[in-house]
């Protein structure tokens, strides 16, 4: 009995693990997509001369301050649930609540 239970649970790890190999590729990560791609495409303007190279440099520049102010809007959405989510167990009284939270905004309002 216990080497059928043994053989099943091995058979399980094995198939979930090949199954969550082969479709891994196969989904695409548009945050990686974004982060791992710095020129956001626009090379293709300059090499068209439809920017000069300082343009170029500037609007990179741009497009990466705001992909940064994104990624903090996003940290701070996830810990302003988290909190909420404590919260709501009684982790946290309403006042302890309050408190983190503006410390939480301050933090992000200071970077």
């Amino acid at each position: 009995m216990e080497t059928v239970l043994l053989f099943a649970f091995v058979a399980f790890i094995v198939i979930y693990l090949a199954v969550r190999l082969a479709i891994n590729p196969l989904i695409p990560m548009a945050t990686d997509i974004d982060e791992n791609n710095q020129d956001y495409g626009l090379v293709k303007l300059r090499d068209i001369e439809v920017l000069n190279n300082e343009e170029l440099k500037e609007i990179i520049e741009i497009y990466s301050n705001k992909s940064m102010e994104n990624k903090e809007y996003r940290q701070l959405q996830k810990y302003t649930k988290v909190l909420g989510d404590l919260k709501k167990i009684a982790y946290f009284t309403d006042e302890e609540y309050m408190e983190r939270m503006a410390k939480l905004k301050d933090y992000y309002n200071n970077n």
